[in-house]
């Protein structure tokens, strides 16, 4: 028999479907109302055409594969969600920081709590306050650069730490910073950068600062070093020259767009 034509198959008591204990194989197209029953084995569901479905409803669905969901939303109702995975991205499909703007998470509520990167400010922001289980003060410590001579060099680091200790030097002190952005993601900031001086026997001053080998003229507070030290520093003990350097431009693009300040404090004994 090469076809079958009927309306309706049912058992032999005429009273459900028929077993087929050796399998059906299907060439065409099945299309059924409802799907029941447990399928304690399923095999073979691939190929051309792909298997398509509106809505799958079920008690529990594990994948022992990967998973793709594509679409526009996805929705998950759930009282709990556990991800073992130590590290979750946000926007995979960002490939510069502005595509990044905007991007976090949300919580709602009757105003919606948010915390989302913001391109402009090139950091996290919230819309509402921290806040902690204690008050409590947390001891910081900077790492400083210690030169036995009359150059101090630092590379600059964006997050602080940017001092030098001269401990035994023989002549005026050059500070001599290096590695400070120059990218535009740098412009409009301030950098500050200190040098404490060990006195031995005769008073050593700052005199001189580079950035990126770039020579400002320092601003000393009273108008010149000179009124800068007057009544401050020390010949045995220690003094502090602090210094600022304000982009006047805002363009990070040199360093020559930073007016240095200098403040010195002394008699440290």
């Amino acid at each position: 028999m090469s076809k079958l034509q009927v309306d309706d198959i049912v058992n032999k008591s005429d009273n459900g479907a028929p077993g087929f204990p050796y399998g059906a194989v299907i060439t065409g197209v099945i299309t059924a109302t409802t799907f029941s029953g447990n399928a304690t084995t399923a095999s073979g569901l691939s190929g051309t055409p792909n298997i398509t479905v509106g809505n799958i409803v079920g008690v529990a669905l594990t994948l022992s594969g990967n998973l793709t969901v594509n679409g526009t939303q996805t929705i998950i109702n759930t009282t709990n969600l556990e991800i073992t995975d130590p590290l979750v991205g946000i926007g995979s499909g960002n490939t510069t920081d502005a595509q990044a703007d905007g991007d976090g998470i949300q919580i709602y509520g009757a105003t919606n709590k948010t915390l989302t990167f913001n391109n402009t400010k090139k950091a996290f922001e919230t819309n509402v306050a921290w806040a902690t289980t204690d008050t409590r003060f947390i001891s910081v410590a900077e790492k400083l650069v210690r030169v036995d001579g009359n150059t101090v060099s630092l590379v600059y680091n964006t997050t602080g730490a940017n001092i030098g200790f001269a401990t035994n030097p023989s002549g005026n002190i050059t500070l001599a910073v290096t590695g400070i952005p120059t990218s535009s993601d740098f412009d409009n900031h301030v950098i500050t950068f200190s040098v404490f001086v060990n006195q031995t026997g005769t008073a050593r001053s700052c005199t001189a600062v580079t950035l990126n080998g770039v020579t400002p003229t320092i601003k000393f507070a009273g108008g010149s070093l000179g009124a800068a030290i007057s009544g401050v520093t020390t010949t045995s003990g220690f003094d502090i020259y602090s210094f600022t350097g304000i982009n006047t431009v805002g363009s990070a693009s040199t360093t020559a767009n930073y007016a240095v300040l200098g403040v010195v404090n002394g008699g440290f004994r």
